[in-house]
């Protein structure tokens, strides 16, 4: 799906300076939450780029507009809270250190201990698109003849061993490589 390019009317705004050095802003960072200080502007070609400063360092941000964004999105200024904000509550987040200056970044919190639980009671049945048979994945079924992985790189039965460790380790590692693009 195509990125949908914003109205000339916001594009224009783009291109306008919005925020003057000195200017408190609400900006986002890498989806963290700050407040600072434009500290300088400098034209590109996909619009006005703002360096804003907080807490001594300096982040490059492109400017968000209603719901339409300049295509450098890492350091975002929110033009419409900075404006409803205003200058006066910027200016007091800033020298207070409200909260949201110091935000989290999103992280992956895992699985809860149930989702990933191993219940050898249940089984599954598992149905592959490519394959004409049903694989079944019973807990605690086991097959005859199963060719056991060998730390020589070689099938154990009726091989002769290989006195090229090297050679195996290389082998076995260019096998295990292989295995992740091959569906059984």
């Amino acid at each position: 799906m195509a990125k949908q390019k914003a109205p000339d009317a916001i594009q224009k705004q783009f291109n306008k300076i919005q925020h003057k050095p000195g200017e408190a802003v609400f900006f986002t960072w890498l989806g963290m939450k700050k407040y600072g200080y434009v500290i300088r502007t400098k034209e590109t070609n996909w619009g006005i780029q703002y360096t804003v400063d907080s807490e001594g360092t300096k982040y490059p941000c492109g400017i968000q507009i209603k719901t339409h964004k300049t295509t450098y999105t890492t350091g975002i200024i929110n033009h419409d809270e900075t404006r409803s904000l205003g200058q006066q509550e910027l200016v007091t987040r800033i020298q207070t250190g409200h909260s949201s200056t110091y935000s989290e970044i999103f992280r992956d919190t895992g699985r809860e201990k149930t989702e990933s639980r191993d219940d050898v009671a249940t089984s599954r049945r598992l149905s592959t698109q490519n394959s004409k048979r049903t694989k079944s994945t019973d807990v605690g079924s086991e097959t005859t003849n199963v060719v056991k992985p060998s730390a020589k790189g070689v099938r154990g039965n009726n091989s002769t061993k290989r006195g090229n460790t090297e050679l195996d380790a290389a082998i076995q590692k260019q096998r295990n490589f292989l295995n992740g693009f091959v569906s059984n």
